[in-house]
C-alpha cells in the first residue's frame, strides 16, 4: 500500500511547498493595510489626498461662487443706505404747451410755449436717525452675508470629508476584494493539480471555484460604490470628465489622527466665538433691533436744505440770464402728525421680529451643543470600536493562517479552511469601516465646531495621545 502511494505522497509535498512559497510572497487578506490606493484600468492622473479635495472644492465650486456674489450684493447695499447722507443734485429741463380761455372770449384760446431748464439741489439733514440705522442694517446684513459665504464653505468641506471617505473605503473594500479572490485563485489551482493528479476530489475544485466567483462578485459591487462615490466626490470639486474613477487614487490621512485626545469644553468655546451661523443669528438680532429705531424714527420730523437755479422763457429758447434767471433756496420742516398708526405697527413688526430672531439663536446654541457632544460622543465610540477591530483582525489572521498549515498537512477540512478566510475577510472590511469611521467623526466635529474652516484645524481639535 506505501510502494502504492509513496509516489503520490511525493508529488503532493512537492506541490504543497510551492504553494506555500507562492501565498508567503503574495498579499494576502491578512496583509492588508487599511485603505491602500486600488487603480486596475489605466493610468492613475490624480492622487487625492483630502486636503487636496478641500482645496479643489473652494477654488471650483459654484456653491461657492454663488455665495461669494451674495457678498458683493450686500456690500452694494450697504453703499445705497450710505448714499442718503449725500445731497441730491438734478438736472430739470421741459417745454410746456398752454392753451388758456380765461383771457379770450369765446372759443378763442390764447396760445403760448413755455421752456424751463435749471438745476435743483436738496439735502436731507435729519430723518429722525433713520438713515443711521439703515445704514447699520445693511452693515449687519453684509456681515451675514460674509458669515454665509463661510458657512457654505463649512458645509462643502464637511460634504467634501464625506464623499471623500465614502470613496475611500469603498476603493480598500475593492483591494479587500480583490485580494481574497487572489487567495483562492491560488487554492484553485493548486486544487486542479491535484486533482489531475488523482489526489484531491472534483469538490475541491469546485470549492476554490465558488469561492473565487464569490469574490469577485464582492468586488464589482464595491467597484460599483467606488464609481459612483468618485462621481458624487468629482462633483462636488467641479471635476467632470469620462470614467474619472479609472484616473484616481485617494490617499489616506495619517493614521496617528486615530490617537487624537479632545477637550469638549473647548470645542464649545470654539463654536461659540466662531460658528458662522452664530453670527448670522447674531446678526440678525442687530438687525432686529436696528429696525426697531429705525421704525421710531417716524415720530421725529424731517428737515431738509433745497435749492434751484434756472431758467423760464416763453416762446424761445434763447434764455436771458437777467430776466428769465429763477433762484430759490431755503429749509423745508415736514413732520407727520397722524398716519393711521403706520408708526406704530412697524415698530410693533420690528419687535416681533426681535423676539423671533433672539429665540432662533436660543435655539441654535442648542442644537449646537448637542451636536458637538454628540459628535465627541461618536467619535469616542467609534475609536475604541477601531481598536477592538484591529484586535479582531489580527485573531482572525492567526487563525486562518493557522487553519491554512492544518489544511495543508491534512488535519483539517476545507469547509473550515473556507470559514477561516471568510473571517479574516470579514474582518479586514469591518476594520476598514471603523477606521474611516473614526476619521469622519473627526471632520464632523471639525464642522459642527467650524475648527473645518481652518486649514491647520486638527491642531486646534486636540493632540495625539502619548504612547
Amino acid at each position: 500500500m506505501n510502494k502504492i502511494y509513496f509516489p503520490m505522497q511525493k508529488k503532493l509535498l512537492s506541490l504543497t511547498l510551492a504553494l506555500l512559497s507562492t501565498l508567503l510572497t503574495a498579499q494576502t487578506p491578512a496583509e492588508i493595510q487599511p485603505l491602500v490606493g486600488v487603480n486596475t484600468k489605466g493610468q492613475v492622473k490624480y492622487h487625492w489626498t483630502l486636503a487636496e479635495a478641500k482645496q479643489l472644492a473652494l477654488q471650483h465650486s459654484p456653491t461657492l461662487a454663488q455665495a461669494k456674489a451674495h457678498i458683493d450684493s450686500a456690500a452694494a447695499q450697504v453703499q445705497f443706505a450710505q448714499a442718503a447722507y449725500w445731497p441730491t443734485l438734478d438736472f430739470n429741463a421741459g417745454i410746456t404747451r398752454n392753451r388758456d380761455q380765461v383771457t379770450r372770449p369765446l372759443r378763442d384760446y390764447d396760445n403760448n410755449t413755455s421752456y424751463q431748464s435749471g438745476l435743483s439741489s436738496e439735502w436731507l439733514l435729519f430723518d429722525g436717525f433713520q438713515r443711521h440705522f439703515n445704514t447699520l442694517s445693511a452693515k449687519y446684513s453684509l456681515s451675514s452675508s460674509t458669515e454665509a459665504h463661510y458657512d457654505v464653505q463649512r458645509l462643502l468641506l464637511h460634504a467634501v470629508a464625506s464623499a471623500f471617505y465614502i470613496a475611500l473605503l469603498a476603493q480598500d473594500s475593492m483591494e479587500i476584494a480583490r485580494q481574497d479572490a487572489d487567495f483562492n485563485r491560488i487554492l484553485l489551482e493548486d486544487a486542479r493539480k491535484r486533482h489531475a493528479g488523482g489526489v484531491a476530489p472534483p469538490s475541491e475544485v469546485l470549492n476554490f471555484d465558488l469561492q473565487v466567483g464569490n469574490a469577485e462578485v464582492d468586488y464589482i459591487a464595491a467597484e460599483r460604490s467606488w464609481r459612483a462615490a468618485i462621481v458624487s466626490l468629482a462633483a462636488l470639486l467641479a471635476v467632470s470628465e469620462d470614467e474619472i474613477w479609472t484616473k484616481i487614487e485617494l490617499l489616506p490621512p495619517s493614521a496617528e489622527l486615530l490617537q487624537y485626545q479632545l477637550s469638549l469644553p473647548k470645542l464649545l468655546n470654539y463654536a461659540l466665538e466662531n460658528r458662522p451661523d452664530l453670527q448670522i443669528a447674531e446678526n440678525a438680532i442687530a438687525m432686529a433691533r436696528a429696525a426697531v429705531s429705525a421704525g421710531k424714527s417716524g415720530w421725529y420730523p424731517q428737515i431738509s436744505l433745497f435749492a434751484d437755479y434756472g431758467f423760464e422763457r416763453e416762446d424761445s429758447l434763447r434764455f436771458n440770464k437777467d430776466m428769465d434767471r429763477n433762484v430759490s433756496f431755503g429749509l423745508a420742516l415736514r413732520w407727520n402728525l397722524f398716519e393711521g398708526n403706520k408708526t406704530l405697527a412697524a415698530i410693533s413688526y420690528a419687535n416681533a421680529e426681535l423676539e423671533a430672531a433672539i429665540h432662533a439663536k436660543k435655539g441654535l446654541l442648542l442644537e449646537i451643543d448637542a451636536e458637538i457632544r454628540q459628535n465627541v460622543l461618536a467619535w469616542d465610540s467609534s475609536r475604541r470600536q477601531h481598536a477592538l477591530q484591529e484586535n479582531i483582525l489580527a485573531t482572525a489572521k492567526r487563525i486562518r493562517d493557522l487553519v491554512y498549515q492544518e489544511y495543508l498537512g491534512g488535519t483539517t477540512t476545507i469547509t473550515r479552511l473556507n470559514e477561516a478566510q471568510s473571517d479574516a475577510t470579514i474582518s479586514a472590511a469591518a476594520r476598514s469601516r471603523s477606521y474611516v469611521q473614526v476619521l469622519n467623526n473627526l471632520e464632523q466635529l471639525a464642522s459642527s465646531t467650524g475648527l473645518i474652516l481652518k486649514t491647520d484645524y486638527l491642531l486646534e481639535l486636540g493632540k495625539p495621545a502619548q504612547n
